[in-house]
């Protein structure tokens, strides 16, 4: 397969200072877009805004492309702690609120972004999510709206054509109908045990609240990673366009630069004009350089990397902006706030090894057969999906006894936002704790909080743009987020019963105590852990001030600056019940057609 022809900065930009030769030779170095982060949703907007052939378009990423046979296999390349892994980690700010927790926050950082180490499930979430943002004044953005998005970009394998399942797009992906492990088709009976409705397809918008099923993952034809680089920029469709797109990899934005521009005597706006930027290697960052934009720079740096580029540009909460020594250019509080993740809690058992991924570990003939069966066939352990079935449940509908009780049919739908489900109970064949349990086979039944309340946010340790973001999640900074985790616990310690009871062998490991409230509490505040599903720090709305402030407007366009947007989970109006990954690349679809259809008004 041809390789993505990699630029440095040299390559795309001019270097500074400039001098007057430079200046005149403006073109060398101005396209019609610039996109900052080619991850999950920077590549799907470089793709589509590249299909134009008379535009150009200039792609900014932070890491390299790296697309080695280890980051195409499913499980290699999902585990975050591996050498040579494309994920990059660091430290969250101390909760004091969860016993002064610290928590490992976690991006991809390769073209294709997160999309590249992932779990790999492409999951829409219900229709209620989006029917939420609608009501929160986002038009445009209901689910009936963005259904023709998820369509466009899809290939499924697994399911046939319909109005809301496409095969034509360039993402694929697929369902595992069989279970690589015995537990979890216990588990699974267990489920509907609790009056929880098996569905064949989780992204039917059909689908009741409360309901159990297999999962679509991104794998393609081959069984390796459909990640959105992949699929929407591979290495022929990037070189057939290196004429008009250009990929600058291992490259680091330190700003915008926006400008004060006069539109008339009296009347004056900011206008961003370029980015400056300069090799991600320190040792390789002798020159910074500048690159110019015709339209409109998009910032697709995700939901850490967005607000923090705009606070060392000047765009953020002045004050904060002050501290940091940052040139106050527009005061936006909502930058950077509002950060909201799913919060999961893991409950640890130990099962026969055969039936546990940490075979792998612990057999050399396992791990050998695997890799075997993998390079013959494509199947096996190699191209499982860590989760393969999941299931979701709206708390309130748990009684006593955990099971769903609704007393009519209005409760199970979906597309209302109130019904949506607060808790997602996932089976997943592997320890999902933070430590190490050597020697034994581990299954995880992993509770999760997917509408919480708290909300954390994201500021600049220092000024200097190398410098990681400071990242304080804000888990159960709202304490009535307990109230939901101890029903999703309590439904997990249920469902572990069951399991036991059609006698198959799991045995506790790492559980609460009892299930008394005080207990599951604990619990909670010992063991929670981020999801890294972060979102809406540049949250969308009507106004950058006021009762609901927000970032950008319903197009994506930041408050008070001509020719500047943001496009990636950063901009959700609230999280939504379900991984964000096909929502992402949903908003870039979507901001797409925002751009082209600004260019032709223009």
């Amino acid at each position: 397969m041809p390789s993505v022809p990699e630029l440095a900065p040299q390559d795309v930009g001019t270097p500074l200072p400039m001098d007057h030769l430079q200046a005149s030779s403006e073109d060398s170095y101005t396209y019609d877009y610039i996109i900052v982060g080619g991850g999950t949703a920077g590549c799907v907007l470089a793709s589509r805004l590249s299909e134009d052939p008379s535009v150009s378009v200039l792609l900014i990423e932070q890491g390299p492309v790296a697309d080695t046979w280890a980051s195409r296999v499913p499980l290699i390349s999902g585990n975050p702690y591996r050498d040579g892994t494309l994920a990059a980690t660091w430290w969250s700010l101390p909760m004091p609120q969860v016993d002064g927790r610290s928590l490992q926050v976690m991006r991809g950082e390769a073209l294709g972004g997160t999309s590249r180490i992932n779990s790999l499930l492409y999951t829409r979430g219900p229709p209620g999510d989006y029917n939420r943002w609608k009501e929160l004044g986002c038009e445009g953005w209901g689910y009936d709206d963005l259904e023709p998005y998820f369509v466009k970009s899809e290939n499924s394998l697994g399911h046939p054509a319909s109005k809301f399942r496409g095969k034509n797009g360039p993402w694929t992906n697929r369902q595992f109908l069989s279970y690589p492990y015995k537990v979890i088709q216990k588990v699974m009976t267990a489920l509907v045990n609790t009056n929880i409705a098996y569905a064949r397809d989780l992204n039917d918008p059909s689908t009741p609240a409360a309901t159990a099923g297999p999962l679509d993952v991104i794998e393609d034809k081959s069984f390796y990673r459909a990640s959105t680089y992949r699929a929407f920029l591979p290495g022929k469709l990037a070189q057939e366009r290196k004429g008009r797109l250009k990929i600058c990899t291992n490259a680091t934005v330190t700003r915008v630069r926006v400008l004060n521009e006069e539109v008339d005597d009296v009347t004056t706006e900011m206008r961003a004009r370029g980015v400056i930027f300069e090799a991600a290697n320190p040792r390789k960052a002798g020159r910074t350089y500048y690159a110019a934009a015709r339209r409109e720079i998009i910032l697709s740096a995700g939901a850490l990397g967005s607000p923090q580029l705009l606070m060392l540009s000047g765009i953020g909460p002045k004050e904060h902006l002050k501290e940091k020594g940052v040139s106050v250019l527009l005061d936006i509080p909502a930058v950077g706030k509002h950060l909201q993740d799913h919060i999961g809690v893991p409950l640890t058992y130990e099962v026969p090894m055969s039936d546990s991924l940490h075979q792998l570990e612990n057999s050399t003939f396992a791990a050998i057969k695997a890799a075997l069966t993998y390079f013959i066939t494509g199947r096996g352990l190699f191209s499982s999906p860590f989760q393969s079935v999941t299931s979701l449940i709206p708390s309130r509908l748990l009684d006593d006894n955990l099971k769903v009780v609704s007393y009519n049919a209005t409760e199970l739908d979906a597309s209302m936002p109130l019904n949506r489900p607060d808790i997602e109970l996932m089976p997943i064949g592997n320890n999902c704790t933070d430590a190490d349990i050597p020697h034994k086979g581990i299954f995880t039944l992993l509770p999760a909080l997917i509408l919480p309340k708290s909300e954390g946010r994201v500021r600049l340790a220092t000024s200097n743009p190398r410098a990681r973001p400071d990242v304080d999640l804000g888990f159960f900074d709202d304490p009535t987020d307990y109230v939901p985790i101890r029903k999703g616990i309590r439904l997990a310690l249920r469902v572990a019963e069951d399991v036991r009871q059609q006698g198959y062998p799991l045995r506790d490991l790492v559980v609460p105590a009892s299930e008394e409230d005080a207990d599951i509490d604990r619990f909670v505040r010992a063991h929670l852990r981020d999801c890294f599903h972060y979102t809406s720090t540049c949250r969308m709305g009507a106004a950058a001030h006021g009762d609901r402030e927000s970032v950008v407007d319903t197009e994506l366009r930041v408050h008070g600056v001509r020719g500047l947007r943001v496009c990636d989970t950063s901009v959700f109006p609230e999280i939504v019940a379900t991984h964000t990954m096909a929502p992402a690349v949903v908003v870039a679809e979507k901001c797409a057609d925002l751009l082209r259809a600004a260019a032709k008004a223009s």
